[in-house]
């Protein structure tokens, strides 16, 4: 599969993924956030996030990786909680998630799909396909 067809659905998983939190860490409100500002504040921090952190490095070969995965990083923690005007037990319930959506969908791929390179992760998953044909041998 394409490099870029395989970003695209890492994108679009985790364009779904950050509004299914937020749906979630905002589910007691007596009027939940509208869906035109969901769509925009997962537009900003995912796409606008994912699209910054994969070609920044190409494009700005100097620009140190604490900027092109600590900005992206950032918005995740801040907009959404500064926007959405979240509680504290909102947040409570959203930092601790926020952290967890990549390792999450990285562990997911390399399982299912045997897909690697969502992020930098420090220890190599195999994916089933590889862990159950290493064992048959």
């Amino acid at each position: 599969m394409p490099d870029i067809a395989r970003f695209l659905i890492f994108m679009i998983t985790a364009f779904l993924l950050f509004i299914a939190v937020l749906l979630f860490v905002t589910r007691k409100r007596a009027a939940t956030p509208h869906p035109a500002s969901l769509l925009a504040l997962a537009t900003i921090v995912v796409v606008a996030g994912m699209t910054f952190a994969r070609y920044s490095h190409l494009w700005l070969p100097t620009l140190p990786w604490q900027i092109y995965y600590g900005l992206p990083a950032l918005l995740t923690l801040t907009l959404a909680p500064l926007t959405l005007r979240m509680s504290r037990t909102e947040i409570a319930q959203y930092i601790p998630m926020a952290f967890l959506m990549a390792p999450v969908i990285h562990i997911v791929f390399s399982l299912l799909v045997g897909w690697h390179d969502y992020m930098p992760f420090p220890v190599y998953i195999p994916s089933i396909a590889e862990f159950f044909g290493a064992r048959i041998r």
